[in-house]
């Protein structure tokens, strides 16, 4: 792998003929071209034979991780990974994220643009119907999301965007630290992106489009998901509170409106499984009261990958 550059990261857990379209999408990208670390959460669905076979390529690092660390500390890694190499930015997105051709050359393009000035660049996440991913909306302040027409303009300055086609710079993860590992699911990025906005401006670039193909296009709800993925929303809600509470006054005030929003929305919208989502619920918010978990930083030290 080449020092310098772009390197693309990419999480999975047992989806290798998404990630197999993932990776052929960034590998097609034209008018610009990257590497790629993959870090498998312990597929056990014949992911680690894609990279023995069809995607034995020098650009392409594979880290095969011996359980599920979930998306945060895959995603952490994967960074970790891409800069300790050399590589100057890294582009992340989810395994079932497929670039359009032109996504990663509209990126570099903004930094041109842009002059350098940025902290996080972040994509057009669009589902496979082609209407725009609900759960990739980027949060233009922390109560107002993205509405369809900013997505026609050139730019567009916001607070928080998720992972669906995320650029960042080397430098910036130096400064701030890596996303945080021990959030396993949901929030790594909306957090990561709250010390981010500290010292530099967040953009969306529309130019730059990804198909997110996931099941259903809707935001994650306690109020419409399942009792046996109630274990998700417990992690959510205390990393939501653990976020969102370093923010002052304008955070608390978010984690009150969305507390009432919530249960309202269960008490009204639920029937079998009421008080089981009540408790799901406020069990994360009070967990998060007191989750304190720890920043990783990068030191300086920049090492070549082994070559494969």
């Amino acid at each position: 792998m080449r020092k310098g550059g772009v390197c693309a990261v990419v999480v999975t857990y047992n989806r290798k003929d998404l990630l197999k379209k993932c990776i052929d999408g960034i590998l097609a990208q034209k008018n610009a071209s990257c590497d790629i670390v993959v870090v498998d959460n312990g597929s056990d669905d014949g992911t680690e034979e894609l990279f023995k076979t069809v995607f034995s390529l020098n650009n392409i690092k594979y880290i095969k991780l011996d359980r599920n660390t979930g998306c945060a500390a895959g995603t952490s890694r994967g960074i970790k990974e891409a800069i300790i190499s050399g590589h100057d930015y890294i582009w992340v997105m989810d395994d079932d994220v497929f670039p359009h051709e032109d996504a990663l050359n509209q990126l570099l393009i903004a930094d041109k643009e842009l002059y350098g000035d940025w902290g996080i660049l972040s994509g057009a996440a669009y589902w496979t119907d082609g209407s725009i991913c609900e759960s990739n909306r980027q949060k233009k302040t922390l109560f107002r999301f993205m509405k369809d027409k900013d997505y026609q303009k050139r730019f567009v300055k916001v607070r928080m965007v998720s992972l669906a086609s995320m650029f960042i710079s080397a430098k910036v993860v130096r400064e701030v630290g890596l996303p945080i590992s021990e959030y396993f699911i949901y929030t790594e990025d909306y957090e990561f992106c709250s010390r981010v906005g500290k010292k530099y401006p967040i953009y969306v670039v529309p130019a730059c489009k990804v198909t997110h193909a996931m099941k259903v296009n809707r935001k994650a709800s306690i109020v419409k998901d399942t009792s046996d993925r109630m274990y998700r929303y417990k992690t959510l809600y205390r990393n939501d509170v653990h976020c969102y509470r370093k923010l002052g006054i304008p955070g608390f005030a978010y984690l009150l409106a969305k507390f009432v929003y919530t249960i309202f929305s269960i008490v009204l919208s639920e029937r079998g499984q009421k008080k089981e989502k009540i408790q799901t619920f406020i069990t994360g918010y009070i967990e998060g009261t007191r989750f304190n978990p720890s920043i990783e930083k990068i030191d300086s030290v920049i090492v070549d990958f082994p070559q494969d």
